[in-house]
């Protein structure tokens, strides 16, 4: 299975340590001071001119941009290497076929020297980046990757995507007149216009086909029909908002961030985290 290595998840050091007895708590001490040896030593050994942050993890950024650093929700896109200090690889994407990896940062559970090189990093940059035990996979062992192993990654940022950027790479794609973007976010898109049409408004209940998709990679994660009590907060903020817009025999798409979906949590495994949505919804009546 491609990508395992930073699928793992990791036990948070605090909560170990807190849970540990005085050994155990000596134990990862020493861990400390041996895997921060085999890393001055590996430095030596490479003559790498490298810094070092307050967590332990040395690293060097080759030909540093003016690009920005990923924010907690952005989708990322990226390549990396990972390998232990003697060279074994553990996991990479290819580059020479280019299917990077993506994540959402904050939705994935990933190991937190990882997140920590990734956060340094600006859109466009490499960097190499040498990562302890305790920010890597600490006492969990693999095939590949035995207890208590300082790793070396090299990770390049190749894109970010905000969610905005996301929302409006969605609606320049399709090709479709953008009827209204609000305050909120909700960009409204309308595909069939019935003038006649009783308006929705608060109060009203209101039958409702509809179909929904991840904005980010088109995957449909819903469809049916509904009736919604307007005003009663049974449906997310962007739909409701976007109805609220409608009359009876209209046909829109509705597009919005995570603010007015699912959130920081998502919903389930079928809508992740930070997640801005896509809702194609017709208006069958209402009463």
């Amino acid at each position: 299975m491609k990508k395992i290595a930073l699928l793992f998840v990791l036990v948070g050091l605090g909560l170990f340590v807190s849970s540990c007895s005085g050994f155990l708590e000596n134990n990862i001490e020493a861990t400390n001071k041996r895997d921060a040896q085999a890393i001055s030593d590996y430095i030596k050994q490479k003559n790498l001119q490298m810094l070092n942050t307050a967590t332990g993890v040395w690293y060097s950024v080759n030909k540093p941009t003016l690009g920005r650093n990923a924010q907690v929700g952005d989708e990322v896109t990226f390549h990396y290497f990972l390998y232990l200090l003697d060279g074994t690889r553990i996991d990479s994407t290819s580059r020479l076929k280019n299917e990077p990896a993506k994540i959402t940062l904050g939705a994935a559970n990933v190991i937190a020297g990882f997140l920590e090189a990734m956060s340094i990093l600006k859109e466009g940059e490499r960097g190499t980046f040498l990562i302890p035990s305790q920010l890597g996979f600490g006492s969990q062992a693999s095939v590949t990757v035995p207890a208590n192993s300082v790793l070396k990654l090299d990770l390049e940022l190749v894109k970010l995507r905000s969610e905005d950027q996301i929302i409006d790479d969605y609606v320049a794609a399709a090709k479709l007149p953008l009827t209204e973007k609000t305050s909120t976010g909700l960009r409204f898109l309308r595909t069939l216009e019935a003038p006649t049409g009783t308006q929705l408004k608060v109060g009203l209940s209101t039958v409702v086909k509809y179909t929904g998709y991840l904005a980010s990679t088109g995957k449909q994660f819903d469809s049916g029909q509904l009736t919604v009590g307007l005003g009663d907060g049974a449906v997310v903020k962007g739909f409701e908002e976007g109805l609220l817009k409608m009359r009876v025999g209209e046909k829109a798409v509705l597009v919005f961030p995570s603010t007015l979906g699912y959130g920081v949590n998502g919903s389930n495994t079928t809508i992740p985290p930070y997640a801005p949505l896509i809702f194609n919804v017709e208006i069958v009546s209402a009463k």
